[in-house]
């Protein structure tokens, strides 16, 4: 199977704004030229999917979406950096801790990094990851290939061992 040494993985999801699909549109692009920034070029974005938030309860549905990012020639970001500023991008969209599985204005997540692992202040690959179909649909749409770096097994593996009921609706691609 081949790893992902290069590339970046990160995850979008919104569910706290009441938001038509042009303004998540226009709201999940925003968050892309912010991690541009940054230092992160955005090579590939999945179709915008609908979801029920996890554990499910009576909260708005998620918008989420997953990109392909290289980190910019220019810029040298390692992991832990990278989340302290995806953090910060969150904190100036309006995130506020909440509790977990709470609403959300928009969550950032780094789904994968280079294809490597990391366990102390910074955990990657994302801990739930391969048991949420709105990460492993979204991430197979744009890399039908991509292999979990600490269980390597790909999306098709993965998505056909997640048990019981995920409502999830593909929306139109976002540019």
């Amino acid at each position: 199977m081949k790893f992902n040494n290069t590339k970046v993985y990160i995850s979008l999801g919104t569910n706290l704004r009441s938001f038509s699909n042009n303004n998540v549109k226009y709201f999940l692009n925003s968050v892309i030229i912010r991690l541009g920034l940054i230092g992160l070029k955005v090579n590939k974005k999945s179709s915008i999917w609908l979801s029920n938030p996890i554990p499910y309860n009576c909260g708005p549905i998620f918008f989420n979406s997953v990109i392909e990012c290289t980190i910019s020639y220019n810029f040298k970001l390692s992991a832990k950096q990278l989340l302290k500023k995806t953090n910060h991008i969150e904190k100036i969209l309006g995130k506020k801790f909440k509790g977990k599985n709470k609403q959300r204005v928009i969550d950032i997540d780094i789904i994968d990094f280079k294809g490597k692992i990391f366990t102390d202040e910074v955990i990657i690959p994302h801990p739930r990851m391969h048991l949420r179909k709105f990460v492993l649909f979204p991430l197979y749409e744009i890399n039908k290939h991509w292999c979990h770096p600490k269980i390597k097994k790909n999306c098709t593996f993965l998505m056909s061992r997640i048990k019981g009921f995920q409502f999830l609706k593909k929306r139109k691609m976002f540019s």
